[in-house]
């Protein structure tokens, strides 16, 4: 990726080189030869249909008679099941935008779309890449360049609340390529991307909030941040989260809506699970109108604020776009979706007469996994925010009381309810079987690791070669190995993985981790299992089940000489848990556990030489 460093309105912009290739593109009529067949209603184009505000659209639309087509990333979108959903295109990738650009005007000239909506920032960044005045960007209604790139960057959003005198945590900007950082603010602080969406080796990448607790955790962050784009730290502040949603007409407030956030994902702060719409804040409605205002806004926008626990109000962020928790909104009497169609058609939306407050919606599946990590959380971190596990227990029965909202159930969309429903009435039994296989399995597996220790004990074998494997021997079993190289230089040390692709690096996020433990991942070249290796290895350590059968399928015979690394660490759990998709911090954490429990092998009777 190439992120200009000098000018800070290049570096704002999403992808410089893409709004230049896309100014040249011409306004796509329909040709005679794309031209659909006449149809009884208008079209509207929802992009990233598969999230759960594109799901909301998508019905909400559909049922106000639209012809809809989705633009859907997975298979098992469900989404595809909707009755509203009458045309089905596969998005593609993010990256390039010239690329996604071109599939996208395509598609507009076939079918004239009255109306496109970016339900996420990964395709908010295309639009905001076609020319201000092109047509399909005036089929989605949305700002000035200059308000988006304001909204997108978390330090400028700041510069702009300071500047009107509205309550902001105390920060510090870094820009991207800074070898000497300022000293901390104090800990517990956050550390963000300025920009929640990242190019990185030619792909979009999300950066989650980091909340570092110390010097080395904060170190670790920028070390693998910093190379790529500019970061904000500011300082912890506690409490729960409020939204203010909005919707503008050129620069005029429309209407505003006010919710707050009763269960987040993760416990230190995050997007909702449950939800609830509260009644309006006039404090907070002003604040948030002011900034918006500053910025002409033009369609929808959130503002997130954090209440702390004596009413105080601090900002968080802009979101420019629709919002997760966007069927609260419509539950609780605004239909979003039908006003941005009503501004797309030119049209001045009427405001309405409010809002119910005190309308919950609960995202099901994602709130089941909140209510597991609430349930192992340590509640007297306050820095985790925790409910008494059999009160959050309790609030499911509101649904059955008709009391509370599920995102995308709805009576008159009944092949997504039937879907929900299903994969809501299996999740619980199917986990638990899971849970009791796993079990049994790690019972086995536990006897098998004391048996092969047993045995090499009483033979007095010494260990000679020793082969780490993972599914993509990029991130455990190639920190296992470099590790081992340095801990025991009397033994022959290998690794490899399952994946079919050779030659692959490690992803940035584990060589500065791994560098802030001592471990050096530079350079690292992945290599797929073979036969050979098998042979040679005199013992066999896997990091997960999944590894496991992999090898019990191809290398049967492996199995007498093959333990898990985490069975080494008596406290630990059996899997060393893949860290490719996790935050820096869990990422910190597992290679934690690899060196803990390679500490563990080190000090068996068979390692030493």
């Amino acid at each position: 990726m190439t992120l200009p460093k000098n000018d800070p309105a290049q570096r704002l912009a999403p992808n410089a080189e893409a709004r230049l290739a896309v100014e040249a593109l011409p306004a796509v009529a329909p040709s005679s030869k794309m031209a659909p067949k006449t149809t009884p209603a208008p079209a509207v184009l929802v992009l990233d249909a598969d999230s759960r505000a594109g799901l909301a659209c998508v019905q909400s639309l559909g049922f106000a008679g639209a012809i809809v087509h989705a633009g859907l990333r997975s298979e098992d979108a469900v989404t595809r099941h909707s009755r509203w959903c009458r045309e089905i295109h596969a998005q593609p990738e993010f990256e390039p935008i010239p690329a996604a650009l071109d599939w996208l005007l395509q598609l507009d000239a076939a079918h004239d779309f009255q109306l496109i909506v970016a339900s996420t920032e990964g395709s908010l960044r295309w639009l905001r890449a076609l020319p201000p005045q092109h047509p399909a960007r005036g089929k989605a209604p949305m700002p000035g360049d200059e308000a988006i790139d304001i909204a997108l960057d978390k330090a400028r959003t700041t510069q702009l609340a300071q500047s009107l005198g509205l309550p902001v945590p105390a920060s510090l900007h870094i820009e991207q390529g800074t070898k000497n950082w300022p000293q901390p603010l104090g800990f517990p602080s956050v550390i963000k991307s300025v920009r929640s969406k990242v190019v990185i080796n030619g792909a979009l990448k999300s950066l989650s909030v980091e909340i570092v607790r110390n010097a080395a955790q904060r170190d670790a962050v920028f070390s693998s941040w910093l190379p790529y784009v500019d970061v904000q730290e500011q300082r912890w502040v506690p409490g729960r989260g409020i939204g203010v949603e909005m919707l503008f007409e050129h620069g005029r407030l429309v209407w505003s809506f006010v919710h707050e956030r009763l269960h987040e994902l993760p416990l230190s702060g995050g997007a909702s699970t449950l939800r609830r719409s509260v009644a309006p804040e006039p404090r907070l409605i002003n604040w948030s109108q002011q900034l918006m205002e500053a910025l002409h806004w033009h369609g929808v926008a959130m503002v997130e604020w954090r209440r702390g626990p004596g009413g105080d109000f601090h900002l968080m962020e802009i979101n420019p776009r629709l919002w997760g928790s966007l069927s609260l909104t419509i539950a609780s009497g605004l239909n979003v979706p039908v006003h941005l169609w009503e501004l797309a058609q030119g049209k001045s939306v009427r405001a309405p007469q409010g809002y119910k407050s005190g309308v919950t919606a609960r995202n099901p599946r994602e709130d089941l996994r909140w209510m597991v990590a609430n349930w192992k959380a340590e509640k007297s971190d306050p820095m985790l925010l925790t409910c008494p596990p059999m009160g959050a227990a309790a609030g499911w029965l509101r649904a059955l009381m008709g009391r509370e909202h599920w995102d995308g159930w709805r009576l008159d969309d009944w092949p997504v309810l039937v879907r929900e429903s299903w994969e809501l009435a299996s999740v619980v039994p199917r986990k638990f079987m899971l849970r009791l296989i796993e079990h049994v399995d790690s019972v086995f597996w536990k006897r098998h690791h004391a048996g092969l220790l047993r045995h090499l004990q009483q033979r007095r074998v010494k260990i000679h070669r020793v082969l780490f494997l993972c599914y993509g021997n990029i991130c455990r079993s190639a920190f296992a190995e470099r590790a081992a190289r340095t801990l025991w230089p009397a033994i022959a040390v290998e690794s490899a993985g399952f994946h079919a692709k050779s030659g692959r690096t490690s992803p940035m996020q584990a060589v500065e981790v791994a560098k802030s433990l001592g471990i050096d991942l530079c350079n690292w070249s992945s290599r797929e299992i073979t036969a050979e290796q098998i042979d040679a290895a005199e013992l066999i350590v896997l990091m997960d089940r999944d590894n496991l059968q992999l090898l019990r399928e191809r290398f049967p015979n492996a199995l007498p000489k093959t333990t898990f690394l985490g069975l080494f660490n008596r406290d630990g759990s059996m899997e060393i848990a893949d860290p490719y998709n996790l935050n820096l911090a869990g990422m910190r954490e597992v290679f934690k556990d690899i060196l803990r429990a390679m500490d563990a092998l080190a000090e068996q009777d068979f390692m030493h030489h």
